[in-house]
């Protein structure tokens, strides 16, 4: 396999998504960003009506070598908005239909794997769980044997508003399947949301006091 291919594939693998029944596109889609400052850092998202912040509590955080991603401890991470359907509100959602709405976008995801990205995925693995009284679908499926440079897909799902907020951490060696887990988990504990457009430039200067 041509190295340019092997990469072109390996992108595709860590990002692409897209909500149900609707085509992927860079412009539908945003990435959150890291902001750093002299003693703390967060991860962060600006939109017109909707924003968030996750703080970043670890030994080292920088951008990643790969576009959209940022690396925590070592393990590379991606938290972004996917549109959904502006018929839906996470807000006036009962639990059922807030897991429903989540098992589509995760059904869409793996067969976007399987059919576009040709990737024959196995052991995917579901759970439910519930953080501030946010409800989190994690999912998380072995890739190919012969598929070398990721072994393992993690990814924590949410929905704010009429998005689909998804984190997701690639596992390169299975053994670090535990510590992926663990920086995603310590990022969502620290989610916070906000129904307005958020001052990015004012953030950083208050993180570099």
């Amino acid at each position: 396999m041509r190295p340019i291919y092997t990469l072109s594939i390996f992108l595709a693998t860590l990002t692409g998504i897209a909500a149900p029944g609707q085509k992927r596109s860079p412009d539908e889609e945003a990435h959150a960003s890291l902001v750093t400052g002299k003693k703390r850092a967060v991860i962060a998202y600006a939109g017109k009506d909707r924003s968030f912040t996750m703080d970043v509590n670890a030994k080292t955080a920088k951008a990643s070598d790969i576009p959209g991603f940022v690396s925590i401890d070592g393990q590379i991470v991606q938290a972004t908005l996917v549109p959904s359907s502006s018929s839906i509100d996470a807000r006036q959602m009962t639990t059922a239909q807030e897991k429903e709405t989540l098992t589509k976008y995760m059904n869409y995801e793996l067969a976007y794997y399987k059919k576009k990205l040709k990737q024959n995925y196995s052991q995917l693995q579901t759970e439910w769980i519930t953080i501030k009284d946010r409800l989190f679908l994690v999912w998380y499926f072995d890739m190919p044997k012969d598929y070398k440079l990721v072994s393992r897909q993690l990814y924590f799902s949410t929905l704010l508003a009429d998005q689909v907020l998804d984190l997701n951490a690639p596992v390169f060696k299975t053994d670090q399947f535990s510590h992926a887990r663990s920086v995603v988990n310590r990022l969502v504990n620290s989610l916070k949301t906000y129904d307005k457009y958020l001052d990015v430039e004012g953030l950083k200067k208050e993180l570099s006091k």
